[in-house]
């Protein structure tokens, strides 16, 4: 008697927590028959029945991932393939009027301009001038 009762139990709290964790989830502009708070307290008071109702009525009907293909019967042509993937998108290429460049985006980091890295050069050429200079000086003062 004692296994029925906590089968009985454990059914309904693995009915009824799953279903008030999806109502609290659930976004506030979803709601179309009650607000969150009225279908809280209808499936903690009613229990299993609210939580039935939460269920059949109340809950927002969602699309699944399985309902819809996002992509085309004959997949993508190479163009829309490569305007389609993430790194791309990031190298800047866009679609202008059917064909594919770059756009005209400032570099993205300072390895990508050309005015940094030519300042970086002339710094590191003068840095080794400098430290020639100091080392023949040295060299002849010894």
């Amino acid at each position: 008697m004692w296994l029925a009762c906590a089968l009985i139990i454990l059914f309904s709290v693995g009915f009824v927590l799953p279903c008030m964790l999806d109502i609290t989830m659930t976004p506030d502009s979803e709601f179309t028959t009650f607000s969150k708070g009225t279908w809280l307290l209808i499936a903690g008071a009613f229990w299993i029945f609210g939580a039935a109702a939460w269920l059949l009525v109340g809950r927002p009907q969602r699309l699944g991932m399985h309902r819809s293909n996002p992509y085309p019967a004959g997949g993508f042509d190479p163009a829309q393939a490569m305007l389609r993937h993430p790194a791309t998108r990031a190298a800047g290429y866009g679609d202008f009027g059917g064909s594919i460049g770059l756009t005209d985006r400032p570099p993205l980091g300072p390895d990508d301009d050309p005015d940094f890295l030519s300042e970086l050069s002339r710094r590191i050429r003068d840095s080794r001038d400098g430290s020639l200079g100091l080392q023949a000086a040295r060299a002849a003062r010894s």
